[in-house]
């Protein structure tokens, strides 16, 4: 399954959840994204797509843009400046780098070649707005491995 199959499918099919209590021991098995206002989200993709991808999320509540950064990214809008935001957060997540070193190579935009980041693979990106919250989903596909097995997980139906 490509990286836009796969996120589109999560996207639909899972589900977005906001508490105050978002911590890997409440979702052990969900992207999870810290508020400003203290809650958070989780987004538990479905677990038949799990499997086939690396899933994360980024959301921010939109507020005024400081001005440094808007001295140093051009961006004085809340909304587009967290759309850009959470953009980055996410793929710097997927890229498995701090957030200061995705923002000091490529600041607030997305590289040409994303994909080939940390040999991250193909990625889908996807913001969106979700009441007072902006959040971008992003998944990287997993390679498909080659069927070299006779033997087959009835499970996942696919090699063991």
């Amino acid at each position: 399954m490509n990286a836009a199959d796969l996120l589109a499918a999560a996207v639909r099919d899972g589900q977005l959840e906001r508490s105050s209590g978002v911590s890997p021991h409440e979702h052990p098995l969900a992207a999870r994204s810290y508020l400003s206002d203290g809650t958070g989200l989780a987004w538990h993709v479905p677990s038949a797509l799990r499997s086939h991808g690396t899933f994360v999320l980024d959301a921010e509540i939109p507020r005024p843009v400081r001005s440094t950064l808007v001295r140093r990214y051009g961006v004085d809008d809340p909304d587009t400046f967290a759309e850009r935001w959470t953009r980055a957060e996410a793929l710097a997540k997927l890229a498995d780098l701090p957030i200061i070193t995705w923002l000091s190579r490529h600041g607030l935009t997305v590289p040409e070649h994303v994909g080939a980041l940390r040999d991250v693979g193909e990625t889908d990106w996807s913001t969106e707005r979700f009441g007072d919250v902006i959040v971008t989903f992003a998944v990287t596909a997993h390679a498909q491995r080659a069927d070299t097995s006779e033997e087959r997980s009835p499970a996942v139906g696919g090699t063991v």
